[in-house]
């Protein structure tokens, strides 16, 4: 396990909740859900060693690397192509929904002082979209949950573009239909592959380190503007 990563130096963290560093001419904000501002990373790990245990197939050391930011559609292609399986691709993810569903809609949990982010942002004019490669039934089931899916202007899926979360694609739909342009968007991620398109969009972009997921903290911080571990630190300064 990594030790747990400081957020940025607090003389900038200062700047950013003020406005005049980050925030500055930012007029939305674009989330990515799992591993960013919910909790659930761990489950999916779990899916996938028990989904090719039934099958008897040893999980893959670099199957997280190469799955990462593709859509849910493009995942099961992904598995079906790779492991040979029989089953359809809508076979298999009725299976990972099945393996997840009671998870989104009972276990997983928002990441700390997400809530109060969120709100935040709401009471003080931003625009706030989720761009995910999750599945819309997941989505809403675990924002319900964590009571937080009232604050999402626009929701939009890899499923929903033409490409994945390592292209551009999703960032800018949801900029288009929040109808602001890319370069007033922050994004929060968790991948590096999904940093690298959200920058190919054009817009900011806040690391969000997460333990069980595939990036080490020194990587997300290479690429990204800011690099933070959860929310809490963020919602502290707003306190001031």
């Amino acid at each position: 396990m990594h030790a747990l990563y400081v957020i940025i130096d607090i003389s900038l963290l200062r700047q950013i909740l003020r406005g005049d560093f980050m925030l500055k001419d930012v007029k939305a904000v674009i989330f990515d859900m799992d591993g960013t501002i919910i909790d659930s990373m761990w489950v999916w790990k779990e899916v996938d060693v028990e989904f090719l245990k039934r099958r008897n197939i040893e999980l893959p050391e670099d199957l997280q690397r190469a799955i990462e930011g593709l859509s849910f559609t493009e995942t099961a292609v992904y598995f079906k192509e790779r492991f040979n399986l029989k089953e359809s691709i809508e076979e298999i993810m009725n299976e990972w929904m099945e393996m997840v569903d009671h998870y989104y809609r009972n276990i997983i949990q928002a990441k700390k002082g997400v809530h109060k982010f969120l709100k935040y942002l709401k009471e003080n004019g931003y625009l706030i979209g989720m761009a995910t490669s999750n599945n819309r039934q997941l989505i809403e089931a675990v924002l319900s949950r964590n009571d937080i899916l009232q604050y999402f202007d626009e929701i939009v899926t890899t499923c929903e573009v033409p490409r994945d979360k390592s292209f551009p694609d999703v960032f800018l739909e949801t900029a288009k239909r929040l109808n602001v342009a890319p370069q007033e968007c922050i994004v929060f991620e968790d991948t590096v592959p999904a940093v690298r398109g959200a920058r190919a969009a054009g817009m900011k972009v806040v690391g969000v380190y997460d333990e069980n997921g595939t990036c080490t903290p020194d990587e997300l911080k290479e690429i990204t503007d800011h690099l933070i571990e959860d929310f809490e630190d963020i919602v502290e300064e707003l306190k001031r």
